[in-house]
């Protein structure tokens, strides 16, 4: 494995990007034995955990399709009801 001297032992990938030594950063991991990624695995992975983000001024307490807030209500005559 690298040194610390070169800047390469211990290198995250985020740090890679920052110094822009990405080519570096996959040099060392592929020498750890880190291989490519299968991108169906990586999608369906990364599908469960992000999200599309919600439409402008809509929280998700907001109300959805319709103006459902998803609250019954009770409407019409009956028992505690006014007319």
């Amino acid at each position: 494995m690298q040194s610390d001297e070169d800047g390469l032992s211990g290198l995250s990938l985020s740090d890679a990007q920052r110094r822009g030594r990405i080519d570096e950063f996959i040099t060392l991991e592929e020498a750890r034995g880190v291989g490519p990624i299968d991108r169906a695995e990586f999608d369906a992975g990364t599908s469960k955990l992000i999200k599309a983000p919600q439409s402008e001024g809509q929280t998700s307490h907001s109300a959805s399709g319709g103006n459902s807030s998803g609250k019954k209500t009770r409407r019409g005559s009956g028992q505690g009801a006014s007319d």
